[in-house]
């Protein structure tokens, strides 16, 4: 098993995510920590664990780039990710490792997690991305042909993941151009390397902090088109890989006319009436349905008129 820890500027934070793997009751592993260029204390608080991890610096060049350095260092049959900020629980590996040893097959595996946000409210991963209720009461959740499946349910947490070295490899590692959902495009793309399981127990706790550097929930929330529009950069690119077949296109093409309404809703919200309507005319072209067409024709009336109507339609959505 191979660790691998990107970091930048978080000396206050990385020696906790380190001992937290130090303190696994798990203990096969190496630890490989890439240090993305950090110009704070990091190097120097690394130094007291020396003899425990591999040391890596590199000039920055983003979280996709230092984990894709962590790969192609490692000697472990699999990769296990973890932030810098975030901390698995002791018995996080041990249960990963128990699970995929039933499945001897296995290409991937990922574990709920413990999400703390900036205000300290805290939720399950697997309920954050809709997941959880796939599990109908079970503990564990074995999918033979999971592409479908993870695109659907998107984002995922690759902190709290395991995959087959030669999987990763297979799959062409992160995408360096992407900075936001980079994990759900890797993990989409490890999904067609093979089956995919899921424990439903939290092992990880996954903090939102404040930082020098902006964490990724405050970017979608600050700036929600571009993060659309990143998501749509991915299935696009996705929908190019050959070996899909119609059943993953179809899904793919629902959700590009999904997240494109979604960009025609942000949209009409500020007033880019035109805009909107653009994309909810796109959104009908990429896979036809009543509710695209129906926001269509609502982007054609004066603003006003329009709120009125998704007010009300809310509303009595809600009531439902």
């Amino acid at each position: 098993m191979t660790v691998v820890i990107p970091t930048y500027n978080r000396a206050h934070f990385v020696t906790k995510a380190i001992d937290s793997v130090l303190s696994q009751t798990f203990a096969d592993y190496e630890i490989i920590v890439v240090d993305d260029g950090s110009s704070d204390a990091t190097k120097e608080k690394l130094k007291w664990y020396e003899e425990k991890i591999r040391y890596i610096y590199q000039d920055n060049s983003g979280v996709s780039a230092a984990r894709n350095t962590g790969i192609k260092s490692a000697r472990g049959e699999w990769l296990a990710f973890l932030d810098s900020d975030d901390e698995w629980r002791v018995d996080y590996l041990g249960k990963q490792i128990k699970r995929v040893s039933d499945f001897p097959n296995i290409t991937m595996q990922t574990a709920n997690c413990h999400f703390i946000g900036l205000d300290g409210r805290t939720q399950s991963y697997f309920e954050i991305n809709g997941s959880l209720a796939e599990f109908n009461g079970r503990d564990y959740l074995f999918l033979e042909n999971p592409f479908c499946f993870i695109v659907k349910h998107g984002p995922w947490q690759v902190g709290s993941t395991i995959i087959r070295r030669k999987a990763i490899s297979g799959a062409g590692l992160f995408d360096t151009s992407l900075t936001l959902s980079e994990d759900f495009d890797l993990m989409a793309r490890v999904a067609l390397q093979g089956s995919f399981g899921m424990i439903r127990e939290e092992l990880v706790n996954i903090y939102r902090r404040k930082e020098s550097t902006e964490c990724l929930t405050n970017q979608v929330k600050e700036n929600p088109i571009h993060a659309r529009e990143s998501d749509e950069k991915i299935y696009e690119k996705l929908k190019k890989i050959e070996i899909l077949t119609n059943k993953e296109h179809k899904v793919l093409n629902g959700l590009l006319s999904t997240n494109r309404r979604s960009i025609g809703n942000l949209l009409l919200e500020k007033g880019k009436n035109s805009s909107a309507r653009n994309s909810y005319k796109l959104a009908f072209f990429i896979d036809p349905s009543i509710l695209s067409l129906g926001k269509y024709v609502l982007s054609l009336l004066p603003q006003e008129v329009n709120l009125c109507i998704s007010t009300w339609y809310l509303r009595i959505k809600s009531k439902k």
